[in-house]
C-alpha cells in the first residue's frame, strides 16, 4: 500500500507544474474582459455539443468572435471539440469545466 502511495505522489510531483499552469491560465481566462462572453458560451455547450456557427446565430455573435473565444476555452481545458461525420467541429464542455461551475 505504502508503495502505491508513494508512486501516486511521485506522479503528481512531475504533473504538478502542468497543474499549476493550468490553474494560472484559468485565474486569467475568468478574469479577462471577455469572460462573460465565455460563460454564455459554456452556458450554450453545457446541454449539448455545438459548431461554432449555431453558436453565433445563437448568442448573436460574429463567428470569429465565437472562434477566438472556443479556442481561448480549448487551450484552457474547459472545451474540448470533435469532428462528426459531415467534417464539422462539435464544441462541448470539458469535464474541468463542469467542475469549474460547481467551484462557483
Amino acid at each position: 500500500m505504502d508503495f502505491i502511495v508513494h508512486l501516486k505522489s511521485v506522479e503528481l510531483f512531475k504533473n504538478i507544474g502542468k497543474y499549476l499552469h493550468m490553474i494560472t491560465k484559468i485565474e486569467e481566462l475568468l478574469a479577462g474582459k471577455g469572460w462573460e462572453t465565455r460563460k454564455r458560451i459554456l452556458n450554450e455547450i453545457s446541454s449539448r455539443p455545438m459548431t461554432a456557427y449555431e453558436l453565433a446565430k445563437k448568442l448573436n455573435l460574429n463567428y470569429s468572435t465565437v472562434k477566438y473565444h472556443l479556442e481561448l476555452l480549448e487551450r484552457t481545458g474547459l472545451v474540448t471539440h470533435e469532428k462528426d461525420r459531415g467534417n464539422r467541429y462539435l464544441y462541448q464542455q470539458s469535464r474541468n469545466a463542469r467542475l469549474l461551475y460547481q467551484l462557483e
